[in-house]
């Protein structure tokens, strides 16, 4: 399936701020920044947030960052455009299948080592509505320090929106329910700016969600992806 490729376009979101960019000869056209940027709080939990910065592609997507840098947790967003090759599969199909390659890429950054022990503990889907938002959550070692992640994904009128969230790995922060608000009130802010941004009469509503995120998933649904 086309959606496969995914994989080797996300692993360069993985590490966004890994290396500097060389300089084009030509100056950049310089870009408006999101609408969304103007709408989001300089605090959500116990997260402040950063600033933005665009994918070094063409696509127009970009990613978003909040950090807790006294207890060393990291929360990216990313915002960006279904490929042209997806645009006709199902909403669910999106999810499921950029969900899969995003770990995929994680998989081929432990390959590469930039992780070591790469290892999904959990994952399942919640529906909000007529919306899916997958969740994942995994564990990793990267420069000797055991880390947890938490994935969570949606699709919205043809935009992916991600949102991953790392921190040291310890029983306190696998247990802390913030990480499921903070996903939740994003997705909120994200998907309430995309539909002012549609056509009149091009929204679609969305219910909040059915269950509690700890409630969606259930023990045989791990590994889902």
């Amino acid at each position: 399936m086309p959606i496969v490729r995914l994989a080797a376009l996300l692993l360069p979101l993985l590490f966004t701020s890994a290396c500097a960019t060389v300089t084009p000869a030509e100056e950049p056209v310089p870009r408006e920044e999101p609408l969304l940027i103007g709408t989001l709080p300089d605090r959500l939990e116990s997260f402040d947030l950063q600033g933005y910065k665009f994918f070094e592609d063409e696509s127009g997507g970009y990613s978003v960052r909040y950090a807790n840098t006294h207890k060393r947790r990291i929360a990216d967003v990313y915002i960006y455009p279904v490929a042209e090759e997806n645009s006709k599969l199902a909403h669910n199909q999106l999810v499921l299948g950029s969900t899969k390659a995003t770990i995929q890429a994680i998989g081929e950054a432990a390959r590469q080592g930039h992780y070591a022990n790469f290892n999904v503990i959990n994952a399942g889907t919640q529906a909000y509505g007529m919306r899916t938002v997958a969740r994942v959550q995994a564990t990793y070692l990267r420069q000797n320090l055991a880390s947890y992640t938490l994935l969570y994904q949606t699709e919205h009128q043809g935009t992916l929106v991600k949102i991953r969230i790392t921190m040291p790995d310890n029983d306190s922060n696998r247990s802390n329910l913030e990480w499921d608000n903070f996903a939740e009130q994003m997705f909120a802010r994200v998907i309430a700016q995309l539909d002012e941004s549609l056509p009149a009469g091009g929204q679609i509503s969305q219910s909040g969600p059915v269950s509690t995120p700890q409630a969606a998933m259930p023990d045989d649904m791990v590994n889902r992806f």
